[in-house]
C-alpha cells in the first residue's frame, strides 16, 4: 500500500503520496483548480516530472450552507474510500493526493488526484462490443467489494474501468460500510445501470445470479431486487 504524507500551503491541506514533490502539487493546484472551472482534468507537469493524473475538483456552490461547509467535504471521504478499498484488498486506481481548501474553517474546494489509467469504462466497452462477460466480471467484483464489508455507493457501469484481468472501481465519494440497507441500495443501482445498458432483463438476472453465487446473503429476494432495479432504471430514463 502506498505511503502518504501531510502537505499544506496557503489554506490548502492535502495528503500526498510519498515521492511527490511539493512543487509538483503546487503546479497541479494552479493549473487544475485556480485557473479553470473544470470538474475533471487530465494533467501532467509541463516538465513531464511526476505521473500523469486525473484531477477531480469539488467546488463550493451557493446551496452549500454553513453546516455543510463546516464538515469534511466529499474529497476527504473519497480519498479515504480509496484507502479503505486498498486496505481490504480491492484494487482501485492509484491514489496520488486528496484534501481540501478552507477559509476561516469553512470548506471552499476539494481535490482527489488519481493516476491516469489508459482504459475506458465498462459502460463504454459494452456499448462498443456488447461484451457480456465483462459485465459478469463486474458483478463478481461487486460481490468481492461487499464480501470485504464495503459498498461502492454508486456502482454504475460508468464507474468501473474495463481493465484486465478484473474491472477496477473508481469514483468513490459515496462509499460506505456494508449493511443490509447499503447492500440493497448498491445492488439496485448496479442492476438498474446494467438493465439500462443492456436493455435485457434476462442479462440483468444472469448478473444477479453471478453476484449471488459469490456472497452469503442477499438483502431481498432475487425477484424483488430485479423489480426494484427495473423501477430504478425507469426513473432514470424518465429523469
Amino acid at each position: 500500500m502506498m505511503g502518504y504524507r501531510h502537505h499544506s500551503f496557503d489554506r490548502v491541506r492535502l495528503q500526498i503520496a510519498s515521492g511527490i514533490e511539493d512543487s509538483w502539487i503546487a503546479a497541479l493546484w494552479q493549473d487544475c483548480v485556480n485557473t479553470t472551472n473544470n470538474r475533471i482534468c487530465r494533467w501532467q507537469s509541463p516538465g513531464e516530472s511526476g505521473p500523469e493524473v486525473y484531477v477531480k475538483v469539488y467546488r463550493r456552490r451557493p446551496s452549500h450552507g454553513l453546516l455543510k461547509r463546516w464538515r469534511p467535504g466529499r474529497a476527504i471521504k473519497e480519498g479515504n474510500g480509496y484507502l479503505e478499498f486498498s486496505k481490504r484488498g480491492i484494487q482501485t486506481v492509484p491514489l496520488i493526493a486528496w484534501g481540501e481548501e478552507r477559509h476561516w474553517g469553512l470548506w471552499q474546494r476539494g481535490v482527489v488526484v488519481t493516476e491516469a489509467i489508459d482504459a475506458i469504462t465498462v459502460e463504454e466497452e459494452y456499448t462498443a462490443g456488447e461484451n457480456v462477460e465483462l459485465l459478469r466480471d463486474t458483478a463478481e467484483l461487486l460481490a468481492r467489494i461487499h464480501t470485504a464489508g464495503l459498498t461502492h455507493g454508486d456502482p454504475l457501469a460508468r464507474n468501473f474501468l474495463a481493465t484486465r484481468p478484473d474491472p477496477v472501481p473508481f469514483d468513490l465519494p459515496s462509499w460506505g460500510k456494508l449493511t443490509p440497507s447499503s447492500q440493497r441500495e448498491d445492488l439496485i443501482r448496479f442492476l438498474g445501470s446494467m438493465l439500462q445498458l443492456t436493455e435485457s432483463r434476462e442479462t440483468t438476472q444472469d448478473l444477479l445470479c453471478r453476484y449471488a453465487d459469490r456472497i452469503d446473503n442477499l438483502p431481498q429476494t432475487e425477484e424483488d431486487l430485479l423489480q426494484e432495479s427495473q423501477n430504478y432504471a425507469l426513473r432514470k430514463k424518465q429523469a
